[in-house]
């Protein structure tokens, strides 16, 4: 449970343990816990470098007892001072010190994609800026749903060794961008490595948790995120297309062919793949996190973070209604009555 924070699971049991006994010491520990002396040490070393154990002179006679949480080892040579122990941080303060460094981690990384998103718009609005396809034919652009269409197909056709896919949105939500499963299948066939990136499964359609099943089997890698900035199929490392406004093809797509331009595109996909979790990745997630989707992870920490409902659900990927509907099932769940008590509920679950 306690594993977001840094503590594995022999170190959270030596920790709640302590919670439970502080007087006991390093062999009264192993005993309770049939571990060995070596691997409580070891427990103890990690808690002490979380900040949720510190080191205390103990000035009273050494009573010889196991019970003390470090050795005459640790004495003076002069014999001026007792052993070294090792006491425990009031958990309010320790676990809410490491609750705001990993909250402070997880805002940095998401800086870090925001700032690589904020450098491919502009990278592709310096290439688009022309209003249609460069003198190098490096840039065209789409418009309607047809004709998106058409060009998806044709790159996803002529794709001779790689294809990688953004697929924000579900089956039916968006039909230019609606993924082709028979011409995947067919590519796949071919020996064309498919990689496709899609929001978590647990908030997707019926149809689109059958075709992600479909292309798994059919030997397409998967992998969830959180959120997506857009639609985007990358072929051969040669062309990608790209919704011109996220999650819609109201506006049309850009096809890019400039080397430049795909060095960025090519970042944000490893990026984000790196950080995508694969479906049995997903099935073998010990703790009670793993109970919730990634999806709704990141809806807590977006809200955690003061985003409205509206720019949450933006990054996401979906609509305003199925966010508050995520919202009221986390609440229920949670038991909780306001905002407040559900961020409050959601860390105290090792949520954020």
């Amino acid at each position: 449970m306690l594993r977001v924070l840094g503590l594995d699971a022999g170190t959270e049991s030596v920790y709640r343990l302590m919670l439970e006994h502080p007087s006991w010491g390093v062999d009264a520990l192993a005993e309770a816990l049939g571990a060995a002396r070596a691997d409580v040490l070891t427990a103890l070393d990690r808690l002490a470098d979380l900040a949720l154990l510190r080191a205390a002179a103990d000035t009273e006679p050494d009573t010889g007892s196991d019970d003390d949480t470090g050795s005459d080892d640790d004495a003076g040579s002069d014999g001026t001072r007792g052993p070294t122990t090792l006491r425990l941080v009031p958990p309010e303060t320790g676990l809410a010190a490491l609750l705001a460094r990993r909250e402070e981690e997880l805002r940095r990384t998401q800086l870090e994609v925001d700032a690589t998103r904020a450098a491919v718009a502009d990278l592709l609005a310096d290439y688009t800026a022309q209003g249609g396809e460069s003198a190098t034919g490096a840039v065209e652009r789409f418009t309607g749903p047809d004709a998106v269409r058409r060009c998806l197909e044709h790159l996803t056709l002529h794709a001779a060794a790689d294809l990688r896919v953004f697929a924000p949105t579900g089956t039916g939500e968006n039909a230019a961008w609606e993924l082709d499963v028979p011409l995947y299948e067919d590519r796949i066939a071919q020996g064309v490595r498919v990689r496709v990136l899609h929001l978590d499964s647990t908030a997707g359609s019926p149809e689109r948790r059958r075709a992600m099943r479909r292309l798994a089997q059919a030997g397409a890698e998967i992998r969830t995120v959180p959120s997506l900035p857009l639609h985007m199929s990358i072929a051969d490392g040669e062309s990608a297309l790209l919704s011109t406004s996220a999650h819609t093809s109201r506006q049309g797509a850009v096809l890019i062919r400039e080397p430049s331009a795909l060095v960025g595109l090519h970042a944000l996909f490893s990026h984000l793949w790196d950080e995508g979790t694969s479906p049995a990745a997903a099935a073998n997630e010990a703790g009670e996190a793993s109970d919730y989707s990634a999806q709704e992870r990141a809806l807590l920490r977006f809200l955690a973070d003061g985003l409205t409902d509206e720019a949450v659900a933006r990054k996401l990927g979906i609509s305003l209604r199925s966010e508050r509907r995520m919202i009221s099932g986390l609440s229920e769940r949670f038991g909780a009555h306001s905002r407040f008590q559900l961020g409050l509920q959601a860390a105290q679950r090792g949520l954020l």
